[in-house]
């Protein structure tokens, strides 16, 4: 499908990937010089509650180490060597923000990694970065995790990003991919849509690759709700004739269909201009069976040759258009003693009928008539009923009538009336 060919694990969170290297744009990445007043000048009496306090174990470290970085032309080969006995002296938090700075450093001036995650990590232990900037820090070391395997870790510093709102690269979607790699795609899925609902709540605009990267996962493994779920999200914030015919091919062939759902499927499609290739026509023909409904295949075939999409030349859909063709003149010939019947019948048999013929051949007030009036009797489908007499309101333009009517849907078949709903609220401008 069209939809799939465009998706990769890089596209869906390709601006999350990329690793900002926050630290450097806001100034941390140069070492910090340690304050002389706390221990190697005379202590004045006012000395701040804020002072910085570094063990003498760890200046006498880091101290030649500091001097090399901020000298000019360091060598940052030798000074990652140092590295063990910088941690080693740690003892007080101060000691473990700058140790933390220094080994971001090194990491960043040798494109390791390992050393970067370490340095950050390092900083955010010590609870001495500032609190403007703990989101930024947790949004790279997230990163850093992740690009290094570790998904629960990473997982953990995202959502604490997220909290504290830094979202402008929108880890979102790298906690999600977290738990597709790690093929618990129930859960990134749940997250990826709590994501979504919190951006609709707020007003904001939705990540296209998120809903795209959910509609995949969900249909490579087989989740028909969330395949639905996502479907729906799709199409409603990106509704497109393009895309109304990949979110009905999506919603089709996620499989566990019968004939008269998918013919209710393909009419959307139809009705957005979606019918995009000869397998959405030919499960439009074959669902709506020329022996049933002779004059809607007709004309599904026959639009179908005006596009191109059909070829003339396949002699099995023109046979079928053939007899559709022949069916059809006869049908319309005894189309109003039918819906004259249907109208004074008692059965739901006969009045179903009806319905679905005046439907099929665009009597949509006949139809608004009849699917009404099968609703009141006994053993009567109630959900199917409901579709299509929410079908004929919309074509009539009852656009409100109409959404209300696919609402009261439920089961299987909530997930093709809730795409028309969808559909309703576009065409009526909703």
């Amino acid at each position: 499908m069209m939809i799939f060919t465009r998706l990769s694990k890089a596209s869906s969170t390709s601006s999350a990937l990329a690793l900002a290297m926050i630290l450097g744009a806001t100034g941390t990445a140069a070492t910090v010089a340690l304050e002389q007043p706390a221990f190697a000048q005379k202590k004045k009496k006012d000395d701040k509650a804020d002072a910085k306090k570094y063990s003498d174990g760890f200046i006498a470290v880091y101290q030649p180490l500091s001097e090399q970085v901020n000298g000019g032309a360091p060598d940052w080969t030798a000074i990652k060597a140092q590295r063990p006995a910088i941690v080693a002296a740690i003892e007080t938090d101060d000691d473990r923000m700058v140790a933390g700075n220094l080994i971001y450093s090194i990491g960043t001036n040798l494109e390791d990694r390992a050393l970067q995650q370490e340095g950050v990590e390092l900083m955010l232990a010590s609870g001495k970065v500032a609190p403007e900037s703990l989101g930024q820090y947790n949004l790279l070391a997230g990163q850093l995790a992740y690009n290094a395997d570790e998904y629960a870790k990473a997982r953990t510093y995202l959502m604490k990003a997220v909290e504290l709102g830094a979202t402008q690269s929108q880890p979102e979607g790298l906690i999600a991919e977290s738990y597709f790699t790690e093929e618990n795609y129930k859960a990134g899925l749940d997250y990826l849509a709590t994501a979504i609902a919190a951006r609709e709540a707020a007003g904001e605009e939705i990540n296209e690759q998120w809903v795209r990267r959910g509609l995949q996962m969900a249909y490579n493994n087989q989740m028909k709700t969330e395949l639905n779920d996502f479907a729906q999200l799709f199409i409603k914030h990106f509704p497109s004739q393009q895309n109304w015919g990949e979110v009905v091919a999506i919603t089709a062939y996620g499989g566990g269909w019968q004939n008269p759902e998918i013919l209710d499927l393909m009419r959307l499609a139809r009705d957005a201009d979606a019918l995009r290739d000869e397998r959405m026509y030919a499960d439009y023909i074959d669902s709506a069976d020329y022996r049933r409904l002779p004059g809607e295949v007709a004309a599904v075939i026959n639009e179908g040759y005006t596009k191109g999409t059909l070829k003339r030349t396949d002699s099995y859909v023109s046979e079928i258009f053939g007899m559709a063709t022949d069916r059809a003149a006869t049908d319309r010939n005894d189309l109003k003693g039918i819906l004259t019947g249907a109208r004074g019948a008692a059965d739901l048999k006969t009045v179903m009928t009806g319905a679905d013929l005046a439907l099929s051949y665009g009597d949509y007030a006949a139809a608004e008539a009849l699917y009404t009036k099968a609703l009141g009797l006994a053993g009567v489908d109630t959900n199917l009923a409901n579709t299509r007499l929410g079908i004929a309101l919309l074509e009539q333009g009852k656009s409100a009538e109409a959404i209300e009517t696919f609402n009261a849907v439920t089961g299987q078949r909530a997930a093709i009336a809730n795409l028309w709903a969808i559909y309703a609220e576009q065409q009526g401008g909703m």
